[in-house]
């Protein structure tokens, strides 16, 4: 990446257009698939510069990064609950908690990219969006979440392993880029489920988890590993586009809407500067492992 605002940039605008995310059920295994099947190259992705040097429309690129970020963060959750749903109380191996390292810094990166929207469209236009869906419309109802929720937590025997350091320092980054995105997007700290009186305490209803994937274009269905691997890369590959074309903060009403630049706390720094070659490693890493047999 490149902090040169007159770097040209890509001269073909990516058509940024939201598609359908299939994804075997939480509780699913993977259906026998063609192995062959693969995504987008991402051994060759564009540079790309920190601040945009054209202006956007900002409801079609917003729109998108919110929709693709998550997206990209719900396959990065299922390929993490592949690792801890087959282990339970035992020690994942070296190469899986090489795979949960880095798909937790992956998900970390989409919390910025999904966050580079400007706070005063995201509450005129997203949030209002996902208010339309439900009035309590919540994170906490995301499905693929569910299963790995104790990793982020620490509660499980095995992450005091030393050999978990680099785990539990992404789950550490991971933990204050969620607050910091939080009090940069929602500053009085009050989500739709808060505002919703008589909602917080309430559990997680399947229509809840269906509402949630309805909103985030994903359909449950059975889904090869393969394919999922490919979704994954494809996304990547676009969202890299969007990058080296707009840029990480793109030039919305005459100027950029920096999140995390100048911000002291340096574990942040790498997951902007590094944004498309950490997802690259994460997708790689993923596309490297290969479970058979139910799951537990």
């Amino acid at each position: 990446m490149t902090h040169d605002r007159r770097r040209p940039q890509a001269s073909t605008d990516p058509a940024l257009q939201p598609r359908l995310l299939f994804l075997p059920a939480t509780d699913g295994d993977y259906a026998d698939s063609d192995d062959t099947a693969h995504g987008a190259d991402l051994d060759h992705l564009p540079d790309y510069t920190l601040f945009g040097t054209r202006p956007v429309e900002a409801r079609r690129v917003f729109w998108y990064r919110w929709l693709a970020g998550h997206q990209i963060s719900f396959a990065l959750w299922r390929a993490m609950s592949d690792v801890v749903s087959r282990r339970g109380d035992d020690l994942p191996s070296e190469r899986e908690l090489e795979v949960l390292t880095s798909c937790i810094d992956g998900y970390s990166a989409m919390l910025l990219y999904s966050a580079t929207v400007p706070r005063d469209h995201y509450h005129a236009n997203i949030r209002t969006r996902m208010a339309l869906q439900h009035p309590s419309f919540s994170g906490a109802w995301a499905p693929d979440y569910k299963p790995i929720r104790l990793l982020f937590r620490g509660r499980f025997d095995w992450q005091d392993d030393p050999s978990c350091r680099e785990l539990d320092e992404a789950v550490a980054r991971n933990r204050r880029t969620h607050d910091f995105i939080a009090d940069h997007l929602v500053p009085d700290g009050r989500s739709l489920l808060q505002k919703s009186a008589g909602t917080v305490r309430q559990g997680v209803s399947r229509d809840k988890e269906d509402l949630y994937d309805n909103f985030f274009l994903t359909i449950r269905r059975p889904v090869g590993h393969a394919e999922l691997v490919t979704q994954l890369d494809d996304r990547v590959a676009e969202l890299a586009e969007d990058l080296a074309h707009h840029g990480l903060y793109p030039e919305v009403d005459g100027r950029h809407h920096p999140v995390v630049t100048g911000r002291p706390d340096p574990a942040l720094r790498p997951l902007v500067a590094e944004m498309p070659a950490t997802l690259r490693r994460a997708a790689h890493l993923v596309a490297g492992m290969r479970y058979a047999g139910a799951r537990s």
